[in-house]
């Protein structure tokens, strides 16, 4: 963290650096340890009793946390941890009761921030701060003490910092001045001295560029050895990249190879084949486990490489410059040794020593008067607007918020809608229906609720005189029965390739429609996984016990079976039901191969099979009936089981009379 946030005369204006440190800046407003400080100050004012108090919590939670910690001694640990600017520790059971009334208060990190606003403002050096709470003066009080905490916590860690630097520096500082004495003193023993202390400079010369010639030819030797090393690194590298190309191109080269040899296998298997697959299997294998062994990953990355081999060469060039400097030092010393312009040499040599000592040492003492300087210093901020209590509450947009809640909901009822519509595959509509099974449709049935009225009840509900015809479902099911009529056939199986599709309703529905044309009907229930039609109508269930030796089912026989119903002209007969197929239960001379006698009586004979999907009852009756009629619910969703009973139904070459759509809501019965 840089302790200002400025421009020097000395360096450019870097926008990228600016930012950043008002970044750091604004982290450090928030950061939880100037966080806990506000919070000490404003728990601090609330505990205070000559202070009115922000806020009153729940006197039974207060009472909780200062029946095990008294209120005196609550007030001691926040003012020591204030003015020592300490965090509160979970790790000590004492403070974290403290932590659990700060939370109580509404004064602890997560609550504070969560009314806190601190930003920069944009292309300016100022920060604002921004606070929001249900008491103007805690807002106020809130901002005001952040700012007073922050220059507190601010000019502390800079003045900790300094000390670190002055501590550094200070030793610095010795070591240079040191050096330069006793290089000061070697020159002004040279002037003093005669030939002697001339001979013995220069040979304290020879030996300290000797040993400095000693170090840096270590330096280059190291920085030789590190470039030999680094540049291994790139050549195995790149030889890596190269054995993973290839191995990649290799296999996918041996996938295609597999998967040409697997089709063709899938289609004409042979040992021979499959040996081939076996080999390329393994080589496979061997080219994954080669990359996995091959990976870059153990290596740093190239880029940084290139980087270490470039600064190692400048290095190198570097080492080599200075070594080529001091070898000609200590020749030019060696070769005035016994030289009359010796002295003059040695002098200009260890003047040079001497200015190089002085700059270092100069240099070490502005750094340590700059951080002298900058600890004086404050931190730098300036609070220039002291935070007011806001004169009026915040507006709270009654309207607007009401507005735009009505319209998100109905725009969020809009997008529920479409997308229930979008992801509804039901059929729904008669020609929807027609697409997607390509089977006729005789007529779609509405939908009705036949929870408090029976189907015939409903069908018999006729319109006054002085209104058209208006019950929609008895004139759909006449349009069924004109269908039927039409068709000739007069023994008829009702299917559905799924349960619940609505079978039942509509036989005793168009049973009823076709007494109401003079025309005698009679029901039977040879749905035995599910009875319903048994059930509702009250029928005996005399199906699986009857069998006759007559050529034909007399009359009597026939009114041992039949169960007379409500409605006149409609019998019915009932099954007991159970987990068996119409051959497995139905005996020799059972009423199936006489339906035909049953002509004798009646006009048509409705017959209810179980559905198609999961039974073969529909499969085991088609012998027996003249046509067929599917019943489909517009509420279910065509699935890949349902084409397999429509498939079925169309390969019935002719007996199959159409479709009846049931279920159909009123405005999609495309009319």
């Amino acid at each position: 963290m840089n302790d200002q946030v400025r421009l020097g005369n000395d360096q450019g204006f870097d926008i990228y650096t600016i930012n950043l440190k008002f970044d750091n800046i604004v982290k450090t407003f928030t950061s939880p340890q100037v966080i806990s400080l506000l919070s000490y100050s404003l728990i601090l004012h609330d505990l205070n009793p000559s202070q009115t108090p922000f806020r009153n919590p729940d006197e039974a939670d207060l009472q909780q946390i200062f029946s095990q910690i008294p209120k005196n001694e609550v007030v001691k640990i926040f003012s020591e941890k204030l003015e020592q600017m300490k965090m509160l520790s979970s790790f000590d059971s004492t403070e974290r009761k403290l932590i659990e009334l700060l939370k109580i208060y509404g004064y602890d990190e997560e609550s504070l921030l969560a009314d806190i606003q601190v930003y920069r403002l944009e292309q300016t050096d100022y920060i604002d701060i921004d606070c929001t709470t249900e008491n103007p003066l805690l807002s106020a009080y809130i901002v005001n003490t952040l700012c007073k905490e922050f220059n507190r916590f601010y000019t502390s860690y800079l003045v900790q910092r300094s000390a670190e630097n002055i501590q550094l520096l200070d030793t610095m500082i010795a070591q240079k001045k040191a050096f330069l004495d006793s290089q000061q003193n070697r020159l002004n023993n040279v002037l003093r001295g005669g030939d002697a202390a001339i001979a013995d400079a220069n040979i304290s010369l020879i030996q300290d560029y000797q040993t400095k010639l000693q170090q840096k030819q270590s330096d280059l030797n190291n920085a030789q050895i590190a470039l030999k090393e680094v540049e291994k690194q790139i050549a195995q590298y790149d030889q890596l990249q190269k054995t993973i190309f290839e191995n990649n191109t290799s296999i996918i080269q041996l996938n295609r190879q597999i998967s040409d040899l697997q089709a063709q296998y899938d289609n004409s298997p042979s040992p021979d084949l499959a040996n081939k697959i076996a080999s390329l299997r393994r080589q496979l294998q061997d080219k994954l486990s080669e990359n996995a062994q091959n990976s870059l990953s153990d290596l740093p990355p190239k880029a940084t490489l290139i980087q270490k081999q470039s600064d190692l060469q400048v290095e190198i060039q570097s080492d080599q410059s200075d070594i080529q400097n001091l070898q000609n030092s200590i020749r030019t010393l060696s070769a005035n040794i016994r030289s009359s312009a010796s002295k003059s040499v040695i002098i200009d040599a260890l003047q040079k020593e001497v200015d190089r000592a002085r700059a270092d040492y100069l240099n070490a003492q502005e750094k340590y008067n700059n951080i002298i300087n900058q600890g004086a210093q404050d931190a730098g901020f300036k609070q220039i607007l002291i935070g007011q209590p806001a004169v009026n509450p915040l507006p709270s947009h009654r309207i607007i918020i009401m507005g735009l809640s009505g319209i998100t909901a109905v725009c969020l009822t809009i997008f529920i809608i479409v997308f229930i519509e979008y992801i509804d595959l039901s059929v729904k509509t008669p020609s929807f229906f027609v697409k997607q099974t390509g089977l006729p449709i005789l007529s779609p049935v509405n939908k009705v609720n036949l929870k408090k009225n029976k189907i015939w009840e409903l069908l018999s509900q006729a319109s006054p005189k002085s209104e058209k015809r208006q019950n929609t479902i008895r004139e759909l099911i006449r349009k069924v029965r004109h269908q039927i009529e039409k068709s000739g056939n007069h023994i008829i199986l009702f299917t559905s390739t799924e349960p619940q599709q609505g079978k039942t309703t509509l036989i005793q529905a168009l049973a009823y429609s076709f007494s109401l044309s003079k025309k005698k009907v009679l029901m039977i229930d040879t749905n035995f996984c599910n009875n319903d039609l048994t059930v509702l109508t009250g029928a005996r269930p005399t199906l699986e016990s009857f069998s006759t030796r007559n050529y034909k089912i007399t009359y009597e026989e026939l009114e041992s079976l039949i169960t007379h119903t409500s409605i006149p002209l409609v019998d019915v007969i009932g099954c007991e039901g159970g987990d068996y197929t119409p051959k497995e239960i139905l005996p020799e001379g059972n009423l199936l191969e006489h339906l035909k006698d049953l002509l004798d009586w009646y006009d048509y004979i409705f017959l209810e099979a179980a559905p198609m999907n999961e039974y073969t009852d529909t499969k085991e009756m088609v012998e027996y009936v003249d046509g067929i009629i599917a019943v489909f619910s517009s509420e279910a969703v065509i699935k890949e089981d349902d084409h397999e009973g429509i498939n079925y139904l169309k390969s019935l070459n002719g007996k199959f009379n159409g479709a009846i759509l049931n279920k159909v809501e009123f405005e999609n019965l495309d009319r």
